[in-house]
């Protein structure tokens, strides 16, 4: 499943991540990742995380808090 999929590479990574980086891990357009991430956010699997630089405002991406508690109480 392509949501598992994100939640995975967001894992591995241990930080957050644009769109762009997680669509070209799974090999997917952004468009469609986009899609699947914005879905995750409203099940509160994962959060958008807002900085700015020199391009203007950017979106990244990173597991959820609540989400990252319930795996920890699950590996216990």
């Amino acid at each position: 499943m392509l949501k598992e999929d994100i939640l995975s590479v967001l894992n591995e990574r241990q930080r957050s991540m644009f769109t762009k980086e997680i669509a070209k891990e799974l090999r997917r357009d952004k468009e469609f990742t986009l899609k699947l991430l914005l879905e995750m956010k409203e099940l509160n699997w994962v959060e958008e995380v807002f900085g700015r630089n020199a391009r203007g405002n950017r979106k990244r991406w990173r597991i959820s808090k609540s989400l990252l508690k319930i795996w920890d109480e699950k590996n216990k």
